[in-house]
C-alpha cells in the first residue's frame, strides 16, 4: 500500500478498491504472482486492478472471494474502510470485532451468521441461541431442558456460521446463564474457515436447576480478524483455480 493510502487507511478515509486489495495481498502473503496462478487471470490485470487502471469485474470478485474468504459483493464495493466502511477494512489485526464491526461484517458477506439478529448483539460479541439437544439423544425434539446440578447437556445452536481463514471466534456462556452456574465447554476456539453451527457440552456447576428454552440465547461469539492466514489456508489459497 502507497504511504498515501496507508494515511488513508489510519485516518479512516475510505480506500480505492486497488489500494484495499493491495493491503489484503500483503495480509495473505500473497504477490501478484500467486495471485495470478490462483485465479488465472493474467498478472497485467492484476496489477491494472491493484492501480487501480481496472474495475473489478463480477468474475473477478468470485476469485478473489475464494482466495480471500470475503463475498463477490464486497469485492464490487465502490470504496473500503472509513466510519461506515468494512469493519476488517481498518481493523487492526488480533483485536475482537465490537458490536457495530460484527454487524458491518455479516452485511458485506465477510461472516456468515443465519438469522442474523442485531437485537443479539453485544458491545463485542453476538448471542447464538439454542437449537436442540444432542445428546442425551430423546425420541421426540426438546422444546427445552431442565439442567439439574452437576448434569450437562449437548447442544447445538439455531444458527449456522461462518468464517474466512483470517478469522477465528470463542464462544461462551452468556451472562445471565454464567451467572447461574453454567460452564460451556468447546475447544480453544472456532478455527478459521469453520462454516456449520457449534455444537457445545453444557455443565450446571451451579446450586440450583437451570431451564434452557428451544431458541433462548445461551452462547456469546466473539470474532477475531487474525493477523495474517495461517499455513494451510495459505497453501490452499495459493491452489484455487
Amino acid at each position: 500500500m502507497s504511504a498515501q493510502s496507508t494515511d488513508r487507511a489510519r485516518r479512516g478515509s475510505p480506500l480505492k478498491p486497488g489500494d484495499h486489495l493491495r493491503a489484503e495481498f500483503a495480509r495473505l502473503g500473497l504477490d501478484q504472482g500467486a495471485v495470478s496462478k490462483a485465479t488465472g487471470v493474467s498478472r497485467q490485470s492484476i496489477n491494472n486492478i491493484v492501480n487501480g487502471r481496472q474495475p473489478i469485474s463480477r468474475a473477478m470478485a468470485a476469485k478473489l472471494g475464494r482466495i480471500t474468504g470475503h463475498s463477490s459483493d464486497y469485492w464490487l464495493q465502490g470504496s473500503f474502510g472509513g466510519s461506515a466502511g468494512p469493519a476488517t477494512a481498518v481493523q487492526p489485526r488480533g483485536s475482537v470485532l465490537v458490536n457495530h464491526q460484527i454487524a458491518r461484517a455479516v452485511k458485506d458477506g465477510v461472516i456468515g451468521i443465519t438469522g442474523f439478529d442485531e437485537a443479539r448483539m453485544r458491545p463485542a460479541a453476538f448471542d447464538l441461541t439454542f437449537g436442540a439437544v444432542v445428546a442425551p439423544r430423546r425420541n421426540t425434539p426438546a422444546r427445552s431442558v431442565r439442567l439439574t446440578r452437576g448434569r450437562s447437556v449437548r447442544i447445538v445452536t439455531s444458527e449456522r456460521v461462518a468464517f474466512p481463514h483470517d478469522h477465528l471466534g470463542r464462544i461462551g456462556a452468556v451472562p445471565h446463564l454464567a451467572r447461574l452456574g453454567a460452564i460451556a465447554s468447546h475447544a480453544l476456539q472456532i478455527d478459521p474457515g469453520f462454516s456449520g453451527a457449534l455444537e457445545v457440552c453444557i455443565f450446571n456447576a451451579g446450586d440450583r436447576d437451570i431451564l434452557l428454552r428451544l431458541g433462548d440465547p445461551v452462547l456469546s461469539l466473539e470474532i477475531v480478524p487474525l493477523g495474517a492466514l495461517p499455513t494451510r489456508a495459505r497453501k490452499r489459497a495459493r491452489r484455487v483455480k
